[in-house]
């Protein structure tokens, strides 16, 4: 039995230091919540120029916003993000809102990594 609580003791405190040691730049990043899945394959159904954005909040609340067929995908990354925003605000929705894929390309790790750098940028020292 003292055996196997030194194993227990030395698993653990390896555990614990491993993750602490983490790299600092990795990114939380949400998982799509179920209800969203069926807004997203409506979003993959639709022709080019399209985006789809999302919100996640620590809860699992969740907010989307996409849209297509625009004439740039710029167009549509506006109007996607602005219904996003729409939603997040009319459901109380607190998580910010990301893009979640462009034209079928997802990208949502990397659009978050980004916001939180520039963020980390223009904080100000301590």
């Amino acid at each position: 039995m003292k055996v196997f609580a030194k194993v227990f003791c030395v698993v653990t405190l390896v555990s614990v230091v491993a993750g602490c040691a983490s790299n600092s730049s990795d990114v939380y990043v949400p998982q799509v919540p179920s209800g969203a899945q069926a807004a997203l394959l409506g979003y993959y159904e639709q022709p080019g120029n399209k985006v789809f954005v999302l919100a996640v909040d620590p809860c699992g609340e969740f907010a989307v916003g996409y849209d297509y067929g625009k004439a740039t995908v710029k167009e549509a990354a506006k109007s996607a993000y602005e219904d996003c925003e729409a939603s997040r605000e009319a459901l109380g929705v607190i998580g910010k809102s990301y893009v979640y894929a462009v034209n079928n390309k997802v990208v949502y790790e990397n659009s978050i990594a980004t916001a939180q750098k520039k963020a980390a940028e223009s904080a100000p020292a301590k």
